[in-house]
């Protein structure tokens, strides 16, 4: 056998591709016009393009072929002749020649199917594929009588019963491999009984074959030639390239066959399927298994060995068919088409914009693959595949599929920018929205993005020198109880009027044209704010367009800024604004007077000048100080300061019943050159007529109700209320009387301005600044609804901007650097109308029991009985109770525990914590009885107190407890109550010692806070007179050892006329 083989594969190998396809396409389209072998040629004649035909010689040697044709080509193995060596192929011209020259057998073992050697088996068989419409049809003969064989069963039946009668019978393999197929016909075939084919469903005979491969002896039943069933798989291969007609790259598909031993090529048409749906084939007499079945395969290439594929559909098959193609069989690309299975770049999206005749902007989307622009569509074309020509490789092309997700949200974002469709595919986008996607979203769109301008679009520009708005204020020229605001908007050196400007955005326009500079953007929102709130601020405008609106408004300038104005404040204005804006109140030469008796702390002189600055401005305020910082220092500095600058006027203090002697002694202490009158007691009738002669007239909030007729017929230079969360009820008598006084300047004193609702809030400024905070249901509906049940922080805000610059709110943490660790008070109260009867009634009687007894006995032997008759004295300031329950009944009120009443919630509810002192038990037990009447956590020690020490730790642990009551005697030492920062002694005596080291159990090692400690007196008492001996004989302090008796050995009879005396 020659190792040389004259074939397909030889024609492939040794032709150009080109060459080889055209010449398979002439031999198969029958361009040949003769061919015919001549003694050592085989010689043709093939139509040609340009004469008549072309002669091609086909050359024989040993073990080579060689071509010569006459045509221009310069090929050995041109078209023609390869479509004259494929008819050589088909008549077997080579081998046969060899067989003549050399007497060498060609190789035919592909096609080879006659019998080896005498057949075993008992039948021959006959094979029509196409008897029966989608059937397989199969004969059986018996081999000795040449008979149909029409009963299978009968032959099967016959075997068993030889079997049983020899069990030595032995089948040999072809009789085996008979039965088999005998067995498999009865399963799965239909007989027809007069002909005696065996009908097989195409779908059913996939099993059949490779039982015909193992039979001797098959026939063709159209041919009578013997069929070799073979189970060796041939493979369908596919070679993709490329080649250029007419300017357009088409894609080549050349399918073809190779056998198992890899042995040679076959034409697509040589071999032949049953159905697409059975991987079996048939190479003339040969059938065998194939790889693939034909309808695994698009039907565009089951045409013939080539296919050619239009550029145009060259996407379709490389994205859609070619990668299923690979899966399921050998596929080869050629090398300069390699790159089709790359991933391409998503393409990049051209926006191109003009003006249309409206002076809308235009816009048309593309997008580019590539370098080949396509335009958006509404709906997708039939073909979604592009063939680009690459710019680095001659002429190679590319198909790239169109991203239409991408196509689609490239066209959702444009319409998202408020773009409008058209009839045709363009878009259109009103001014204003234009105006945003010209000089925004251009910039801001990504690299994928392209725009291109068609016509000159500076119309939509925006101006590059910002727009501002600008905020022109100043005092009215009238007064200063005025401002006056001018708003207008300025681009560069141009003024654009508010009016013009407002108009516009309440069209709705978001942006005008200024003359022929270009578009600005007006800040509607910002504008629209400022506006409402000019509202909320009841201004107005005057003939000159300009904003009017009251000073006290002045939190208007801070939501002006906050809304982007550019503010230009006269100078005067600019003064008055850096100082109430920052608080930075102090001014140049505004000392504190010197008629004022203290030293002040710095937070002091902060609080002074703040209200010189409201006197200046005609301001009024709240001073929220926390109690024990100096509230009322700060106002009598106030007092002082405006006497020296603007002479004597009197100022109309209304206080707390409990709290007007304190008035009256820090006056006398702090500002002894300012008189002072105190409107009380049924004889104040008489008191009126002299009020223009005072400086401070002292009232409290139960008289101005009675005296509001006599009051408010004069008009004083400050009406100051201290604890004015007494009017905190709007409709109460008091506060409504308070509201009818005249005065210059108001100002209000209190540590908790809300106590529990905004209200409250409101009813305080309505004093001072009446229409500040508009009427109350307007207030309700601007600011109590929103904060209290929406809780609206914007709305917070804003009231807050509004009230900051008149409430100045300072706790004992914010200026802990100023004060000392300990600041000490004496805190007055007085009498009561009828406890002031009863205790000159004891007074009296005491008195004349006492004096007797030195007159009888001596002032030696009478100390016990002094001591006994100040210890009843001391009693009744206390509380009346103290000295005589049955008397009292429950009836008469005591000074001083209202006093402390008020003080005491004052302290809870600036969430501060207390130790309350006193040396009579039954005192703390009366507090504690009003502790829990009002629902106030407090802890207890006396003498009797078991556990002292889960007491005080009960109380250190737990910030809930506000207030812990102490005996004097019980809780004066031992103890460490740092939890606290109040102290008060409820009635201090003569030894400071033993107050000092009750004080001590707060104010020592471990406290973190400042400690504030008061001494409560009761004015024009015995506690007061012995209060000024103790100052009058501070060296006698030291003598007195434990027990309070022995002050008396100290106290002369000129002191005891001194205490015992009535003021």
């Amino acid at each position: 056998m020659s190792e040389f083989k004259f074939n397909y594969d030889f024609l492939k190998k040794n032709a150009t591709p080109g060459s080889w396809r055209r010449g398979y396409e002439y031999y198969q389209k029958d361009m040949l016009m003769e061919a015919y072998p001549e003694k050592n040629f085989f010689k043709g004649k093939v139509k040609g393009n340009y004469q008549d035909f072309y002669v091609t010689d086909l050359i024989f040697k040993k073990n080579k072929v060689e071509a010569r044709c006459n045509c221009p080509l310069k090929e050995e193995w041109c078209k023609h002749s390869v479509a004259v060596a494929l008819k050589a192929i088909e008549t077997g011209a080579y081998e046969n020649w060899m067989q003549e020259k050399y007497g060498v057998s060609p190789d035919t073992s592909d096609t080879d199917t006659s019998l080896k050697e005498a057949p075993k088996g008992s039948y021959i068989f006959h094979f029509n594929p196409k008897r029966r419409q989608n059937f397989f049809s199969i004969l059986v003969r018996d081999r000795a009588t040449n008979k149909i064989v029409r009963s299978l069963e009968n032959i099967l039946r016959a075997l068993i019963d030889i079997q049983k009668n020899d069990p030595s019978f032995e089948l040999n393999d072809a009789q085996k491999s008979e039965l088999a197929l005998f067995q498999m016909l009865l399963k799965i075939s239909k007989q027809d009984k007069k002909a005696g084919w065996y009908d097989i469903p195409i779908t059913k005979f996939a099993p059949v074959f490779p039982l015909m491969a193992e039979l001797e002896e098959v026939l063709d039943e159209k041919t009578k030639e013997r069929i070799q069933f073979t189970d060796n798989m041939w493979s369908l291969n596919l070679d993709v390239s490329t080649t250029a007609i007419n300017g357009a790259t088409n894609i080549v598909l050349e399918l073809f066959w190779t056998r198992p031993d890899k042995e040679g090529i076959y034409p697509f048409e040589e071999v032949k399927y049953f159905s697409r749906q059975i991987k079996w084939g048939r190479y003339k007499n040969i059938i065998f298994p194939i790889n693939i079945a034909m309808n695994e395969l698009p039907q565009s290439i089951i045409k013939s060995t080539f296919t050619d594929l239009k550029e145009a559909d060259g996407g379709k098959f490389v994205y859609e068919e070619l990668p299923h193609l690979q899966e399921i069989m050998n596929v080869t690309i050629a090398e300069n088409i390699s790159k089709l299975l790359l991933e391409h770049k998503p393409p990049i999206n051209i926006v191109t914009l003009g003006i249309d005749y409206d002076q809308s902007l235009k816009a048309s989307l593309e997008f580019d693959y590539s370098g080949v622009r396509v335009p958006y569509t509404k709906s997708k074309d039939k073909s979604p595949y592009l063939s680009v020509k690459s710019q680095e490789e001659d002429g190679l092309v590319y198909w790239i599929k169109r991203d239409y997700d991408h196509e689609q949200m490239a066209y959702n974002m444009l319409l998202a920018c408020k773009f409008v469709p058209m009839q045709t595919n363009n878009l259109a986008l009103e001014k204003e929205n234009a105006i945003d996607f010209y000089n925004y979203y251009i910039k801001q769109a990504g690299d994928d993005w392209k725009f291109e301008e068609h016509d000159d679009m500076s119309f939509f520009k925006l101006l590059n020198e910002p727009f501002k708005m600008c905020a022109k204020i100043d005092f009215s020229e009238e007064s200063i109880d005025s401002m006056e605001i001018q708003i207008y908007g300025q681009v560069g050196d141009e003024v654009i009027n508010f009016d013009d400007i407002y108009e516009t955005i309440q069209s709705g326009e978001k942006y005008a044209r200024v003359r022929s500079l270009g578009f600005v953007e007006y800040p509607a929102q910002n504008i629209y704010q400022i506006m409402r709130s000019f509202n909320s601020f009841d201004a107005y405008r005057n003939n000159e367009n300009k904003f009017l609106v009251k000073t006290y408004r002045v939190g208007l300038i801070t939501e002006l800024k906050n809304q982007g104005f550019e503010l230009i404040l006269s100078d005067k204005f600019q003064k008055f604004w850096e100082q109430i804006s920052t608080f930075s109140t102090t001014s140049d030469g505004v000392d504190i007077p010197k008629g004022v008796n203290a030293e002040f702390r710095e937070y002091q002189v902060k609080g002074f000048h703040w209200l010189w600055f409201l006197y200046q401005y005609g301001l009024n305020g709240i001073l929220a100080d926390d109690m024990g910082l100096g509230k009322t220092l700060q106002a009598l500095s106030l007092l002082q300061k405006a006497k020296e600058v603007d002479g004597p006027q009197p100022t109309l203090v209304i206080a707390p019943t409990t709290v007007v002697f304190n008035w009256e002694a820090e006056i006398q202490k702090f500002t002894p050159e300012l008189s002072c009158l105190k409107l009380s007691g049924a004889d104040r009738k008489t008191l009126f007529k002299h009020i223009p002669e005072y400086d401070i007239v002292i009232t409290s909030y139960a008289l101005v109700r009675r005296d509001i007729a006599k009051l408010k017929k004069y008009n004083f230079r400050y009406i100051i209320l201290d604890e004015s969360q007494n009017i905190k009820n709007a409709i109460s008598q008091t506060a409504q009387a308070v509201k009818e006084l005249q005065s210059d300047h108001k100002l209000a004193l209190s540590g908790t301005p809300i106590e529990n609702k905004l209200e409250e809030l409101w009813s305080v400024f309505d004093f001072l600044m009446p229409g500040f905070l508009f009427n109350v249901a307007e207030f309700n509906y601007r600011y109590v609804t929103p904060i209290m049940e929406r809780q609206d922080k914007t709305v917070e805000k804003r009231l807050k901007l509004q009230i900051f610059p008149f409430i100045l709110r300072r706790m004992k943490r914010d200026v802990a650097k100023d004060l000392p660790d300990k600041v000490e008070n004496m805190a007055y109260c007085e009498l009561t109308d009828e406890q002031r009867d009863f205790y000159l009634e004891v007074l009296d009687s005491t008195k004349e029991e006492l004096f007797k007894s030195i007159e009888l006995n001596g002032l030696e032997k009478s100390r016990m009985s002094i001591f006994s008759a100040l210890l009843r004295l001391r009693q009744i300031c206390c509380h009346p109770k103290l000295y005589d329950k049955e008397h009292v009944k429950g009836v008469m009120k005591s000074g001083k525990f209202e006093y402390l009443k008020g003080m005491l919630e004052q302290i809870i509810q600036e969430k501060h914590r207390v130790l309350l002192f006193s040396q009579f038990v039954d005192m703390l037990d009366i507090i504690k009885g009003w502790l829990e009447r009002e629902g106030i956590p407090y802890e207890y020690l006396t003498g009797k107190t078991k556990d002292r020490q889960a007491a005080v730790e009960n109380f250190n642990n737990n910030p809930n407890i506000p207030i812990f009551l102490i005996s004097l005697k019980a809780g004066g030492t031992g103890l460490n109550l740092t939890g606290a920062d109040y102290v008060i002694h409820y009635d201090p005596w003569w030894n400071p010692a033993v107050e000092d080291q009750a004080t001590d159990r707060a104010y020592r090692i471990g406290q973190t806070k400042k400690v504030f400690v008061y001494r409560l007196i009761t004015k024009n008492t015995v506690e007061e007179k012995i209060q000024k001996i103790k100052g009058r004989k501070r060296d006698l302090v030291d003598s007195v050892v434990s027990i309070d008796r022995n002050i008396t050995k100290s106290l002369t009879m000129e002191d005891l006329r001194d205490i015992f005396s009535v003021d």
